[in-house]
Parts: structure tokens; sequence; C-alpha cells
């Protein structure tokens, strides 16, 4: 008999005069469905903010679904840098958006109702994880509930585009409990199904890959029905292979697709050396715990500097702190369930390490709230064995009701929770209020203090604007988006001169910066410079082939310039990614016109 059925068994032994405990087994679940939609529920009202903009808003490719086929052969990102190989193979995620986009068009409100949802479901499927590991249906409802209202999660729940932890868990933890439902029997069908989902799970978000190791550890550390559990490094290693080995084909077949459209498995960012790499490696995992024992002034961005030699505040001290919890887990493993700690530590850890390699990651860009999303089942499992130990006490399996103290626990902690995380979710609403956080809780991180800027100026506060990108060059005199930044609000405010010596200085900084080359040109057409604007307007193109307003522009240019023909070439490629655009219709019938009279 399985693990699991053997708990179903002891369930079944309840006393019939006990009837109360069954109402438990639903009350406590559907609370906390009610309680996390009740936490998040206001996020529906939220906007579209930062990455939203360019992989929704600006991003023809999940506008039409004549450009599905096109997930499947780019990196995530192909519409904004098309000449990067890029590090995220994503192509369900693309779909995921482009589903969204044809039922919601750019009403984020639908999007936002979407991404909850996907939160949601993800927490019904920990429910029932934790119902196949924990002995006691109480408890695991209340690891559900650590998962879903813990506001670590607040950023996949609140920003559309952090959907992409949710939409890979939904996969992730059904491939997981089909894995589960196999070892009770038709192993062939369950396995097929998780299989399916492994897939699924994969070309939505690459960190899936580690399903197959999580699958390993649970039958090294479960054992399975056949074997009763036999104990010894060889029947543990014999089932883990066996368990895992099913995965093997697909996940083979998703690392070729993904080597040949990236061109590489993955690519540094930033190459900072092994040491660097290393060094950085306990204040990252430290960071994760702080945020999950500490959920306060979460954001999108944070100042985790790169180390690379010993250190003892980012060092040593990380270091112990994370050494800290694993001795505590150690001595505590017997009175809070030796195989469960084991498995719970387990799923914490293999579902980080593909993030713990800070290389892959832009500059300062190597730490995100998100990336626990997936690693916090282990977490929330912990949470809900520690509850149990200190509110149950062991006690029998056949009590007839989940005991005071630990219902007194789950609304003490599901009230705290609900509260921080509807609070930590409030910052995503919009771009200044989520900017002007970031710049506050991470004032030395050049993409948040860039990002703030460019919101006070969106909104008409030009002289705070420019304050802002001064002291972004004080600290980087490199900063080649600040300089940028300046141009642009020249460019706005009609002085085209300034506009030109702020683009000129960004173009020294970055010459693979398109929005540069393309405010280059704008302001040549403002002063006269026809030819200096078409060469800038190519090299935006040359730049970003995909981007239809490049084109467009480019194409006006062409045709001011007399050069139709070349103009329509431009407008077309522009109709052919966004099809049926007013304007460019308009200035493409102008130059067709214009070519029928010569």
């Amino acid at each position: 008999m399985s693990e699991t059925a053997i708990l179903e068994a002891k369930q079944e032994e309840l006393p019939k005069s006990a009837g109360s405990t069954q109402p438990f087994r639903w009350i406590l679940p559907f609370s906390v469905i009610g309680l996390t939609l009740g936490a998040y529920v206001g996020t529906v009202r939220f906007r579209f903010v930062f990455d939203d903009h360019g992989q929704i808003i600006g991003n023809s490719y999940v506008q039409f679904w004549r450009h599905v086929p096109k997930y499947f052969i780019s990196q995530v990102w192909a519409n904004i840098f098309p000449r990067q190989a890029g590090n995220y193979y994503r192509p369900l995620f693309l779909l995921w958006l482009r589903i969204n986009d044809a039922l919601f068009g750019f009403n984020p409100h639908g999007w936002h109702a979407a991404a909850l949802l996907l939160h949601v479901i993800s927490t019904i499927l920990v429910y029932f994880l934790f119902r196949k590991l924990i002995a006691r249906p109480e408890v695991a409802a209340f690891g559900a509930l650590v998962f879903g209202l813990h506001p670590i999660h607040a950023e996949v729940v609140a920003w559309i585009s952090g959907a992409t932890e949710s939409l890979l868990a939904v996969f992730f933890l059904a491939a997981f409990l089909a894995y589960l439902k196999s070892r009770e029997g038709n192993a062939a069908i369950w396995m097929t199904l998780s299989c399916v989902l492994f897939a699924l799970a994969v070309f939505s978000k690459e960190a899936g890959i580690v399903l197959p190791a999580l699958v390993f550890c649970h039958a090294w550390i479960y054992g399975s029905s056949s074997t009763g559990g036999r104990r010894g490094f060889g029947p543990g290693l014999t089932r883990g292979v066996r368990a895992a080995l099913p995965y093997a084909p697909l996940g083979v077949f998703y690392l070729i697709v993904r080597h040949s459209v990236l061109h590489g498995f993955g690519h540094a960012s930033i190459h900072l050396g092994w040491r660097t790499d290393l060094f950085t490696m306990p204040s990252m995992m430290a960071f994760y715990l702080k945020k999950w024992f500490l959920p306060i002034r979460l954001t999108e961005f944070y100042d985790l500097p790169y180390l690379s030699g010993w250190n003892f505040w980012h060092f040593f001290l990380p270091a112990l702190c994370i050494v800290g919890v694993g001795v505590a887990l150690w001595f505590e493993r017997r009175q809070l369930g030796e195989k469960e700690v084991a498995f719970a530590s387990l799923w914490m850890l293999i579902p980080m390490l593909p993030v713990l390699y800070a290389s892959v990651f832009p500059p300062h860009d190597i730490v995100h709230d998100r990336y626990f999303y997936l690693p916090s089942v282990g977490a929330s499992l912990v949470v809900a064995l520690a509850v149990q130990r200190l509110t149950i006490r062991g006690a029998a399996l056949t009590s007839a009701e989940p005991a005071p103290a630990f219902l007194l626990a789950f609304l003490a902690f599901g009230a705290t929770l609900a509260v921080l995380a509807s609070h930590e979710a409030s910052f995503w609403r919009d771009d200044i209020t989520m900017f002007s956080r970031a710049h506050t809780l991470a004032p030395l991180n050049p993409v948040a203090r860039n990002d703030y800027g460019v919101e006070l100026a969106s909104l008409g506060y030009d002289d705070a604007a420019r304050a802002v990108f001064h002291e972004a060059i004080q600290a980087d005199s490199k900063d080649w988006a600040a300089y940028f930044n300046l141009g642009r609000i020249a460019y706005e405010e009609g002085n085209y001169a300034d506009a030109e010596y702020w683009l000129r200085q960004a173009n020294i900084m970055n010459h693979n910066a398109p929005d540069v080359y393309v405010d280059l040109g704008l302001t040549d057409l403002r002063t006269n410079r026809l030819g200096e604007a078409l060469g800038n307007m190519r090299t935006a193109v040359e730049l970003r082939p995909n981007d239809p307003n490049y084109l467009f522009a480019y194409g006006v240019v062409l045709a001011q310039s007399g050069d139709c023909t070349s103009a329509e070439a431009q407008l077309r490629a522009a109709l052919e990614i966004r099809p049926n655009e007013g304007m460019t219709q308009l200035v493409l019938h102008e130059c067709e016109m214009a070519d029928s009279h010569k």
C-alpha cells in the first residue's frame, strides 16, 4: 500500500461520532481560496506597469494570431531585441499573452484577473500536494494558506508579466501530482499525463526543467509501493532513476530546441567570473530567506552587491544564516517528520539553483521576489509542519477536529498575511507608484532610478526628472540611459540643441540602442537635416527590424525625402507585423498615389 493510501486509510478510522472533522476538510481549504482572493482582488483594478508595456502594449507579436509560430523559434524578447540570442525561451508564456490579448485587448483589468486566477489555481494545487504529503488535512490547508497569502508572491500576482512564475507553477505542480497518482495505480496513464504537463512547464519557463530532479528525490526519500520503501543507497538510487527516467526524452528534446533557438543553453549577460558568482551566491540565498521570514519593504529592484572576495556582511553572515536554518531543520527533523522535512528542503533548494548564477542576469538585476515562487512550496510545507508540532503536539490522527490552538494559528496567520499581501501588492498599481517605491528602497539601483525619472517626466515633472538623471550620471558617468532620458526631455521641450547634445552622449556610451537613433533622427528632422535623419532612422531599423513603430518612422522620413519606393517597402513591412494600422495605411496610400502620378 502506498503512503497516500495509508494516510487516507487512517483518515477513515476517525470515529463516526466525530463528524465535525469532515466539514473542516472543506471549510479550511475554501477559506484559503477566499482569503487569497480577498487579499489580492484589488489587483484587478491595477494598470499595466514596467515590462507590461514592452511585452503586451508594444508587442505586436502577441496581438495577432499570425505570429504564434514565431513564439517557438525565437526568444521571448525577440520583438525588442531581435539580434540578441537571449536566455528566455518561453513560447507557452507568449501564447498565454496572446490568449489574454484576444480576450481583453488593452484592458488591464482582465489581464490582472487572469494573473490572479493562475495564483489561485497554484494555491489549490499546493493544497492537494500537501494532502499527499501530510496526514492531517487541516495542516495541508495551513500550508496552502501560507503559500497563497505570503506577501513575497505579491509581485507574481500584481504584475502581469510576473505571471510567468504562476503559469509555470500550475503545470509544474499538476505534473508532480500526476506523478504521485501514478504511484497509486494506473501508472502508465498518470505518468503519460505527468510527462505532458512537464513539457508544458518547461516551454512556459526554463525552471521547469528541475521537475525530474524533484521526482527523483521524492522516490528516493519515500520509496515506492513495490519496494516497500527499502532503505539504502542502492535501492534509493534505483527508485529515483526509475521514477525520473520517463521525463528524460522530453527534457532532452526541450534542451535541443532551446539550444537551437537561443544558439546555446544560456548566455552570460555580464562576465563576472567564477569567483564573483561563487562569492555572491550566499547573499542571494540569504536574500530569499530574509524576504520569506520578513516579507516587508518588497519591491521589483534591490541593491544587492556583487562580491568577489571574503566579506563578513555579504558572505560570512549570509552563509551562517543559511547554515543555521539547515542545522535547525536537521535537529527538528524527527519532530516535524523526517521524510517531509528532507523533501521540503530539497523543494526549496532545487528550484532555486537556476537563479543563483549571477552572470546570467543583467547588471543589478540578480534577485527578485518572484524567483522564490516555486521554492516557497517547500518553505510553506516546513511552516505547516512546524505549526502542526506547536499546536497539535502529536495528537492522535483520529482526534475529532482541529485543536483550538491550531485554529487560532490559522486565523492569526491568515489575517496577518492577507493584510501584508494586500499592502505589498498595492505598490504595483501603476508605474509611478512602483518606481517611486523601488527608487526609495533601492536608491543605488540604476534601473529603478532611471525608470523613476522617466515616470516623473511623463507626468510633467521635468525638473524633478532631470535631477534624478543627473544623480544617475554622478553615480555612473557611463549610464547611457540617463543621457538618453535627458535628451528626450529636451526634445519634448523643443530645445533641440540640448537634445542633440545629450543624445549624442548617450550614443557614445551605447552604440546599439535603437531608441537613441530614433530620437536623433527626429531631432535631425526638426532641424532640417534630412540626410542625417535618414541615416539615424536606418540604423534604428537595422538594430530593431521587428518594431512596426520604427519601420513606420523610417518610412515617413523616406517619403519626405521623396523616395516613395523605399518608403513603401518599410511601411508594408510594418503592416506585415501589425496589420490594419490606420496611420501606416494612410502614409502608404499617399506614397502609392505619389508614385502613380509620376
